[in-house]
């Protein structure tokens, strides 16, 4: 009975072993300047799967967010899904990067924004990237 048990926790605890064994602490940045919903909503589920296969705390991910993909953080104002989505993914530790230049071609402010606080703001979205590349985060661009 008790090599039963032994066997059931290495079954239930082994994909989560796996995965911290499998892979390194990550940092990663995931560049997002487009607007088809589709494809934002494939982008989020690549970056809920990547934490889920690294470790919450083992990985720290920034999306930036810039060009058409705004519209997405300004529909988000009011609509309750697009904010489950963010929400959801900043409890996991995800950070939105917001540009700047996006925002005065779009004349608005971060009040226009869901969730946006002044830490998430950067002057321009592409020298931000190039900057968190420096700093050892690896570019995705699903």
């Amino acid at each position: 009975m008790k090599q039963i048990r032994v066997a059931l926790l290495a079954l239930v605890f082994s994909p989560m072993l796996f995965a911290a064994e499998q892979y390194p602490e990550q940092k990663v940045v995931y560049h997002v300047n487009y607007h088809e919903k589709g494809r934002i909503s494939e982008t989020f589920t690549n970056v809920t799967n990547h934490i889920e296969a690294v470790g919450e705390e083992r990985i720290n991910i920034k999306v930036m967010m810039h060009g058409k993909a705004i519209e997405f953080l300004i529909d988000a104002v009011e609509d309750e899904a697009k904010q489950i989505q963010l929400d959801s993914l900043r409890l996991s530790g995800v950070q939105f990067l917001v540009c700047g230049n996006t925002l005065n071609g779009y004349n608005i402010t971060t009040e226009d924004l869901y969730e946006v606080e002044p830490g998430d703001m950067v002057q321009a979205g592409l020298p931000a990237i190039v900057d968190l590349q420096q700093k050892g985060y690896i570019y995705v661009r699903p």
